[in-house]
C-alpha cells in the first residue's frame, strides 16, 4: 500500500472526533442552503448519503466554473446511473474526477468519460474503494463528504460513517492527500484564502 494511502485513513481517523455527532434526520429537518455553514459527523444509510452528496452537486453547478468536483462511487458500477447528472456537473465545474474500481464496463460510461474535463482515477485494490467522497472546491463553494463504508449489523443494507464539513481547509487537505497518492491525475489543489470559499 501507498504511505499517501496511509495517510488518508489516518486524516479520515484524526478528524472525525472533531465534529458534533448528527442523525440522519438532519438532512429532512435543515434548508439546503444551512449546509454552507455546518459541519458534522454521522452513521448514515445509503439513502442519506446521496441526499447529502446531491445537495454538494447542486451547490457546484451553482457557482458555474468555480469548483473543482471530485466524487468517489467506490466502484464503477454504482455511477452507471448517475451519468446523466455527472455529465452535467462536468459541464459546470472546471474539472471532474471520478474515483472507482472498475467492476463494469466503461463502455457503459463512454458518454461522460470522453468529456473534455473529466478524470477517471482506478481505486482498484487499494483502500481508497472502501470510501464514498464528494467534495466541491474553489472559489464561492468548499463543500466536502468523508465517510468510510462500515459494516451493518444485520442484512445486506450498507452504511458509511463520516463528517461532512463546508470548511476549505478539510477540503484542501483531502485533495491534498488525493494529489500525493495520485500525482498524475489530481491537480496540486490551491490553498484557500481568507473568503476563499463564500
Amino acid at each position: 500500500m501507498k504511505p499517501s494511502l496511509d495517510i488518508l485513513q489516518t486524516f479520515y481517523h484524526r478528524m472525525m472526533p472533531l465534529f458534533t455527532p448528527q442523525a440522519e434526520r438532519v438532512l429532512d429537518t435543515v434548508p439546503a442552503q444551512a449546509f454552507n455553514e455546518m459541519a458534522f459527523r454521522y452513521t448514515f444509510s445509503v439513502d442519506a448519503m446521496v441526499k447529502i452528496s446531491r445537495i454538494i452537486e447542486r451547490q457546484a453547478q451553482q457557482t458555474p466554473l468555480g469548483a473543482d468536483f471530485h466524487a468517489s462511487f467506490q466502484y464503477l458500477s454504482r455511477l452507471i446511473p448517475q451519468q446523466r447528472p455527472y455529465r452535467e456537473i462536468a459541464r459546470m465545474t472546471r474539472g471532474l474526477w471520478l474515483y472507482y474500481a472498475a467492476d463494469a464496463d466503461p463502455m457503459d460510461l463512454r458518454d461522460l468519460l470522453a468529456m473534455p474535463k473529466v478524470r477517471v482515477i482506478d481505486t482498484s485494490d487499494t483502500p481508497l474503494v472502501n470510501y464514498w467522497f464528494v467534495i466541491a472546491y474553489g472559489e464561492g463553494v468548499s463543500m466536502t463528504l468523508l465517510a468510510q463504508e462500515i459494516p451493518a449489523l444485520l442484512g445486506d443494507e450498507r452504511y458509511y460513517e463520516g463528517f461532512y464539513t463546508f470548511q476549505p481547509d478539510t477540503a484542501f487537505q483531502i485533495l491534498s492527500i488525493l494529489h500525493q497518492i495520485y500525482p498524475a491525475d489530481v491537480p496540486v489543489p490551491q490553498p484557500p484564502t481568507p473568503g476563499f470559499a463564500v
